[in-house]
């Protein structure tokens, strides 16, 4: 399928950052341990997508309205919060939504190491996602995380693809290959 880039932008996610958009666009990422999760809403053709780094911060106080601190993006917990308060915002309630979720890579293993729980944040990530998606009792309707490998994403807003090429070889590896 050819692109058009006339009709859309493309915007790069870096970990930590999240969009929200009303227009197409097409949102490229790439994800290691990181999460994505990434809302549209078919009839309006609006879409959403996040790349989280950590699980969740703790919040100390409810607030009456949705509180942005500096690292929102980083933290799944906050990033799912915030895209799916836009859509309330813009008169979409959740169920109305499709989700897909992508990531949570365990890129890093320490063998023979009893503290390796410790270091599995894409897992964390993963389940931080799932917790809030069954709590909201929002719609997954495709995913594909954990596993040794990494992710590129390309989301289409307008249409609500999501392109996945998973990448299986680290830089190390690459590295150890030339020579």
């Amino acid at each position: 399928m050819a692109t058009n880039l006339s009709d859309h932008q493309v915007v790069n996610l870096d970990p930590g950052e999240l969009f929200v958009g009303t227009r197409p666009a097409e949102v490229h990422t790439v994800l290691g341990s990181c999460v994505s999760v990434v809302l549209f809403h078919p009839h309006h053709r609006m879409g959403a997508m996040s790349h989280g780094k950590l699980p969740t911060r703790p919040c100390n106080q409810p607030y009456c309205g949705l509180k942005i601190c500096r690292m929102m993006g980083d933290f799944v917990s906050c990033s799912l919060h915030f895209m799916l308060s836009w859509f309330y915002q813009m008169g979409i309630p959740g169920k109305e939504l499709e989700v897909k979720l992508f990531g949570g890579a365990m890129m890093f293993s320490i063998p023979n190491n009893p503290q390796e729980q410790s270091i599995a944040v894409g897992k964390r990530n993963v389940e931080t996602a799932m917790d809030i998606i069954r709590a909201e009792k929002l719609h997954l309707i495709a995913s594909d995380v954990g596993g040794p490998w990494g992710r590129k994403l390309v989301f289409h807003t307008g249409t609500g693809e999501v392109k996945l090429q998973r990448i299986r070889k680290t830089v190390f590896e690459l590295a150890s290959m030339s020579g």
